[in-house]
C-alpha cells in the first residue's frame, strides 16, 4: 500500500515538473503548490525525489539569489552542456545564454590562461531586462527561457 502511495506522489510530482518545464522553483514552492492541488506530499519526499532527478539529469539544481536551492526541470539535461547561464539577482530567473561571444570567451580562457570554463556551472549574475524596466522582485518563471 505504501509503495502505491509513493508511486502516486512521484507520478504527480513528475507531472507538476513537466507542466513547469524550464521554470525554477524551491522545494517549498513545490510542496505548497502540490498541497494547493490537494496532494498530500511532504517536504522530505519532494526533496528526495528532486535530488534523485537532479542526479539522473532530469532536473537542474543551482543556488538561487537568496542562497536557496532552486530546481529547474529540463527534458534533456544535455541542453545545458554547451551554453552558459545568467541569473537575475532581483527575480531569480535563470536564463540560458547561447552566444558566440561566450564561446569565444571560453576559448580565450583556455588558450590564454589555461583555464577551462564549464558552461554547465558558469552563471553570470546581473539584472534582467524586465526587472530593469520596473518589474523588480517579480517571479517571471519561464517567460525568459
Amino acid at each position: 500500500m505504501r509503495g502505491e502511495y509513493s508511486t502516486h506522489q512521484k507520478r504527480e510530482l513528475l507531472k507538476f515538473l513537466k507542466e513547469r518545464n524550464m521554470q525554477h522553483f524551491s522545494v517549498d514552492d513545490v510542496v505548497f503548490e502540490m498541497q494547493d492541488r490537494g496532494e498530500k506530499i511532504g517536504r522530505s519526499t519532494v526533496y528526495r525525489y528532486l535530488e534523485l532527478l537532479a542526479e539522473q539529469g532530469t532536473v537542474r539544481k543551482y543556488t538561487g539569489v537568496q542562497g536557496v536551492t532552486q530546481y529547474q526541470h529540463v527534458e534533456d539535461d544535455s541542453q545545458c552542456d554547451e551554453h552558459f547561464h545568467m541569473m537575475c539577482s532581483k527575480c531569480g530567473d535563470l536564463l540560458h545564454v547561447d552566444c558566440k561571444l561566450m564561446h569565444t570567451l571560453c576559448r580565450h580562457m583556455m588558450e590564454d590562461h589555461g583555464f577551462q570554463l564549464d558552461p554547465r556551472e558558469t552563471i553570470l549574475v546581473g539584472v534582467c531586462a524586465r526587472c530593469r524596466a520596473g518589474g523588480e522582485g517579480m517571479d517571471h518563471g519561464a517567460d525568459h527561457a
